[in-house]
């Protein structure tokens, strides 16, 4: 009875200094120092908007969803999600006892002097056991193995999350482009449909000698300008088409169109600070602290190669020279042995694989610094770019108002002779170009909102 006592009271010390791990553990990462932004106001960003609350266009939300649903690289993602959750299961799996079975039948014949030398045995043989075995983990190496796995998948779940936030805004991007290149297509037509009127009115006035040839002249080239940029755009709009069926998992073709650029509606309300709660969002933020943890741990792992390790080795069976007799008393087999290894001497390798762990903490911690870096200041520069360009549309809506009127100024003045066809050139070319930009910066004012829906990690919402 008290050798099953001390038996039992050993197993339990043992077991008891498998919660002992050396090492430090990982502390949660914050902000670099000495970040500041140049607008004071907050967001909420706790419940953020989705990106079906913040695009309106149904077409666009279709197009996203089937990207979502098709888009090669996130399924590639997804399945290494995959992977290293069945890799943490894996690793976690060494923490607990390993129970094999193995099994033998057979025979042979060996002569004495063969057998005094075991060089074999002159009898049949038939065993059946169940080995046992179990390394502790006194030193915490398998712990922090799993604790890094864990971390490794997280990061994987966070690089997936970011994929698809770029994917998301990468495609409504390239949609708000196609939509640009569609309206400066037809500015471009319509522009080509006017200009081949004053050619033909300047072509007939020249022949009847009312006007110059130069007048003439500059008619063809206007409306040489004008048609020349209408493949121009049709070559844009068969590459960005293109973009967007790739996104989608698709092979090249045109795609559906929705409302207009001039139609858009997204979010009403556009942010004006940077939240606290950046860093818990970001995907890209999550994912370099995830994999700046995993790394940690293996400092920990490296550190525990320096102790000894110890197993247990189990062994429950039957052996017998007959079958008929195998499971019986005379034949049970019961073995159990303890196993300590460490090293002695190695030239400091194990010490130097140490450091090397914890160089390799100290590059992903910049890594990590630097993203975060990298996030505020692009928070920053949507909020900028945003607001240039929400003041630079008004500025060319008045522009092309204004070159409108001009251009219908000087051609009524051209008509009753008070000048020459230049000025109506000139004007021509000034609603072209004014009405081109005006698409333009319309174009880049909801980019704009897309890039600030990507730099805040998938949307915000007002306080």
């Amino acid at each position: 009875m008290k050798k099953q006592i001390s038996i039992l009271g050993f197993l339990f010390a043992i077991i008891s200094l498998t919660g002992c791990m050396v090492g430090k553990n990982y502390n949660r990462q914050y902000s670099p120092k000495d970040t500041s932004f140049r607008n004071a106001a907050k967001i909420d960003t706790t419940r953020p908007l989705a990106w079906f609350d913040i695009y309106h266009d149904t077409v666009l939300q279709r197009m996203i969803k089937v990207t979502l649903d098709s888009n090669r690289d996130l399924a590639a993602a997804a399945q290494h999600i995959e992977e290293a959750r069945l890799i943490v299961g894996q690793v976690k799996s060494n923490l607990f006892p390993g129970l094999n079975y193995s099994a033998q039948a057979g025979g042979g014949t060996a002569g004495v002097q063969a057998q005094k030398i075991n060089g074999g045995f002159n009898s049949a043989v038939f065993s059946a056991f169940a080995v046992f075995n179990w390394e502790l983990d006194l030193w915490g190496k398998i712990r922090r193995s799993s604790r890094a796995a864990v971390n490794d998948m997280l990061a994987s779940e966070a690089t997936r999350n970011a994929l698809q936030v770029s994917l998301i805004a990468e495609v409504a991007s390239d949609y708000f482009l196609l939509r640009d290149l569609d309206n400066r297509l037809r500015i471009s037509q319509e522009t080509l449909e006017a200009r081949k009127i004053n050619t033909r009115l300047n072509t007939e006035k020249f022949e009847k000698g009312y006007v110059s040839e130069m007048d003439k002249l500059w008619a063809v080239q206007q409306q040489a300008i004008a048609a020349a940029a209408i493949p121009t755009f049709q070559r844009q709009i068969n590459d960005t088409e293109n973009a967007l069926r790739l996104l989608m998992g698709l092979g090249p073709g045109p795609v559906p169109r929705g409302q207009s650029n001039f139609d858009q509606t997204l979010s009403p309300d556009i942010p004006v600070g940077l939240p606290s709660q950046l860093m818990e969002r970001r995907p890209d933020i999550l994912a370099s602290e995830f994999d700046l943890a995993a790394q940690f741990e293996r400092i920990g792992v490296a550190q525990a190669s320096l102790f000894p390790s110890i197993s247990l080795t189990g062994l429950l069976g039957f052996a017998s020279p007959q079958l008929s007799t195998l499971i019986s008393g005379d034949g049970l087999v019961a073995n159990g042995f303890g196993n300590i290894a460490g090293p002695i001497f190695n030239f400091n390798r194990l010490k130097r694989q140490v450091e090397v762990e914890k160089s390799r903490t100290y590059q992903l911690y910049q890594t990590y610094q630097q993203t975060v870096l990298r996030a505020f200041g692009e928070v920053d520069n949507s909020l900028a770019s945003y607001r240039g360009y929400y003041d630079e549309y008004e500025q060319r809506k008045i522009q092309v108002e204004a070159a409108a009127r001009a251009l219908y100024l000087s051609q009524a003045r051209y008509d009753n002779g008070y000048t020459s066809y230049m000025e109506v050139v000139i004007q021509q070319d000034n609603l072209f170009d004014a009405q081109l930009l005006e698409s333009i910066s319309l174009a880049g004012k909801l980019t704009s909102i897309v890039s600030l829906y990507k730099a805040l990690g998938g949307g915000w919402n007002m306080p």
